[in-house]
This record gives C-alpha cells, sequence and structure tokens, in this order.
C-alpha cells in the first residue's frame, strides 16, 4: 500500500501537524510504503537538513523552500497541484493523506484527481478563529498570521466549505473537532476518531543531569513554568503572563516559553505586570529532537489556549511525566481528566490558573499526577497505537472504494 502523506510542514517540525505527520509516517506498519510530499525550511537562511532522523523507507518529495508562516500554505498548494501527477504516474499512489486546516491538496480538489484522499482535521478555520477572538486583544497586537486569517475570513471560509465539499474519507483527531466540523458539513464517510499519539520511548521521564546537558542555561531554574508552542494569542500568551505574575509574587519561580513568534509583546506585557527579567526566559524555536529534554526540567507545563484540539504538546508533557495544567477547552478534556492527570481551568480565566499553578506546589500530587500521566500515555496515547489505527482505516478507505 503506498501512501502519500502531502503537508507543508514536516520535519524541522515547528508545529502540531508536521509533529504528527512524523509521528504517524514512522510508525506505520512495514507494510506501507510511506511518501512524504512537503516543503524544506531555511534555518539562518540556509536550507535545512530535512532527511535527519527520517527512517530510511521514507521517501521525501521536497517541493521548494518554505519561507512566510501564513503563505507557506499557498506556495505549496500550487507547487503540489504541479508535480503531484508526476509523482502519482511515477509511484502510483493508493492513498492521498491531507491535513485540515492547511487544505494542501485544495487545488487538486477543485480539478479533479483519481487517487483515493484521507484527510485529518485537526482543526477547521472556524474554531481557529473563535480561538484567536477568545484572546480579547486588539487586531493590532496580533501575530501577523493570525492577522491575516481575520483579513482574509470570507476568502478562507469559502475556500474551506469548497473543500470539505469535495472531502472523501475523514480522521478527526478527536471527539470535539468531529462534532464541531458536523455542526457544520455534516458527517463524512467514511470517517473515524482518531487520537494522536506520541513516541514513548522518546517522550519519557528522564533524569535532570541528562535534560542540562541540552539546556545548561536552565541550570538554576528550579522551579520552571513552561509553555510550548507558537508565540500567538490564540494560545492564551496573555493569561499566563497575568497568571504568572500573580503566582511568581508567592513563590520562587520562573516562566519559561519555547516556540517561534515575536518576543517583544509579550516581554512588555511582562515588565509592564512588574514580572522582573530574572524571572523570565524566552527559549526561541527549539529542535524537536531535543524537546524530550526540555519537559522533565519544568515543574509544570502550562498551555492556556483558547481552542484546540488535540495538542501533541499536552501528550509530550504527560508522557515525560511532567505535571499539565490547560485550559478545559477542545479535546483537551478527552485527554486529561481534572485532578487525575493534571488541572483544568477555565480558559481566560487569569486568577483560576494562578491558583492551579499554586495547587501544584504540592509535591505529593505532583508525583501521583506525574505516573497516572504517564500511564494514561502508554495505554491509550501512542504513536504506534495511532498509526496502526490509521492504517486500517486506510484498509477500509480501498475496500470501500473497490
Amino acid at each position: 500500500m503506498r501512501i502519500a502523506i502531502v503537508t507543508p510542514e514536516f520535519m524541522p517540525n515547528w508545529g502540531g501537524i508536521g509533529t504528527y505527520v512524523e509521528q504517524l509516517a514512522e510508525n506505520l506498519p512495514d507494510e506501507c510504503d510511506v511518501h512524504i510530499i512537503t516543503l524544506g525550511r531555511k534555518i539562518h537562511g540556509n536550507p535545512a537538513l530535512e532527511s535527519d532522523g527520517i527512517p530510511s523507507r521514507i521517501k521525501l518529495h521536497t517541493l521548494g523552500q518554505a519561507g512566510d508562516f501564513f503563505l507557506y500554505n499557498s506556495q505549496f498548494q500550487v507547487a503540489l497541484l504541479r508535480e503531484f501527477r508526476h509523482l502519482d504516474s511515477k509511484y502510483h499512489f493508493d492513498i492521498l493523506h491531507a491535513n485540515h486546516a492547511q487544505m494542501p491538496d485544495l487545488f487538486l480538489r477543485l480539478l479533479g484527481h483519481t487517487v483515493p484522499t484521507v484527510t485529518t482535521v485537526h482543526t477547521t478555520i472556524g474554531s481557529q478563529r473563535w480561538g484567536t477572538a477568545g484572546s480579547g486583544l486588539p487586531i493590532n497586537r496580533l501575530e501577523r498570521s493570525e492577522k491575516m486569517t481575520y483579513l482574509l475570513l470570507p476568502v478562507l471560509a469559502t475556500a474551506e466549505r469548497s473543500y470539505f465539499h469535495r472531502n472523501g474519507a475523514t480522521i478527526f483527531v478527536s471527539e470535539f473537532i468531529k462534532e464541531f466540523y458536523q455542526r457544520t458539513y455534516g458527517p463524512p464517510s467514511p470517517q473515524a476518531t482518531i487520537n494522536n499519539g506520541v513516541n514513548i520511548e522518546r517522550f519519557r521521564p528522564r533524569p535532570k543531569e541528562e535534560c542540562l546537558e541540552h539546556f545548561p542555561d536552565l541550570a538554576n531554574m528550579d522551579n520552571m513554568v513552561l509553555f510550548s508552542g507558537r508565540l500567538i494569542a490564540l494560545k492564551g500568551l496573555n493569561t499566563l503572563i497575568e497568571a504568572f505574575a500573580r503566582h511568581c509574587g508567592r513563590t520562587d519561580c520562573t516562566l519559561v516559553l519555547a516556540g517561534p513568534g515575536k518576543v517583544e509583546p509579550w516581554k512588555r506585557m511582562l515588565d509592564n505586570l512588574g514580572v522582573p527579567s530574572s524571572r523570565y526566559h524566552f527559549l526561541g524555536p527549539v529542535p524537536y529532537p531535543k524537546m524530550p529534554f526540555l519537559y522533565p526540567l519544568a515543574r509544570t507545563f502550562v498551555l492556556p489556549s483558547f481552542s484546540e484540539s488535540f495538542p501533541m504538546t499536552i501528550l509530550e508533557a504527560m508522557a515525560c511525566g511532567t505535571p499539565v495544567i490547560a485550559s478545559e477547552v477542545g479535546g483537551v478534556p478527552e485527554m486529561v481528566r481534572n485532578g487525575l492527570e493534571g488541572e483544568l481551568f477555565r480558559p481566560g480565566d487569569a486568577l483560576d490558573l494562578s491558583n492551579r499553578l499554586e495547587r501544584l506546589r504540592d509535591e505529593k500530587k505532583t508525583i501521583l499526577m506525574s505516573r497516572r500521566a504517564r500511564e494514561r500515555v502508554e495505554d491509550r496515547f501512542t504513536a504506534r497505537q495511532m498509526a496502526i489505527r490509521t492504517a486500517e482505516f486506510y484498509c477500509r478507505v480501498m475496500e470501500e472504494r473497490n
């Protein structure tokens, strides 16, 4: 079975979909002949080595270099339209697997192609817009991609309707996003809910000394509150910063933020709230192979988003045994049971988040949560489980097609 996974975002991955594709491709059964069709990426102006760390059985096809975070989707849509028929005539793909909300195969769908399609729905334009609006930040304080989503919303919504009206088989990463989709577009057929999964051998509890070899600058940060993700309004950074400003007045702790995006607006917010510069640290984008060594250094991992479907970062933190505090949105309650594997708080409620941070100063409580979180990932959310269920869904799609 030859699988073409089309994605503008792969390795070095800088977001959840890139991580999803990597985990899926690495763990699909050996009988799957996996092809990744993607864009390359430049780091510090130089092309990144996309093939580093990729199993040799995965065939990589790079259609140019990624640039702007917003426009790279359109760039890839055009490149895929131009090149896919040539690749298909050479390899004879059985399944084309795409991810939404990127719509990488939009033009292929509009013009028609014969390869059966599977689409994993991680989010929708509507849920993204809803999450950004939930931050309450004015448009001039939003990151460029969020501003563009606002400005181009009618165009993007129209493109999404056209994309889904031509949809085939669909995978939803959570029950939340399935219900959100079906309220607008109705139930697709065939469909399946397959939760995201992580590599539990890679993401696991580790000794502090081993982790500090990768992050020596964090050596003196014993009570680290960690955020990982794009530095955008949808992720609830304003809530996190306000909550941390309350919390750090009561205890000795440091806020560490890892991820791409503009740092200056969030630094200003921290400074305006009186948080000393010694109490926060922006790591910038962290290479994905280093992430398994970052989570175990944190006392708490916080994801305060206004909208999420089934975030990989929460699974990664749980697998590393790092206590999680997350906003009770989207598919997060399907991952974390409040008070068992972590703490859930009301989205946008900085006081509630601050109280949860205080609650997780109880060492006995955090040790118990850490063990439960690791066990829950091992039981339900491994990359291998996700990949096996996806391969089974591919077979179902091909059987129904025939």
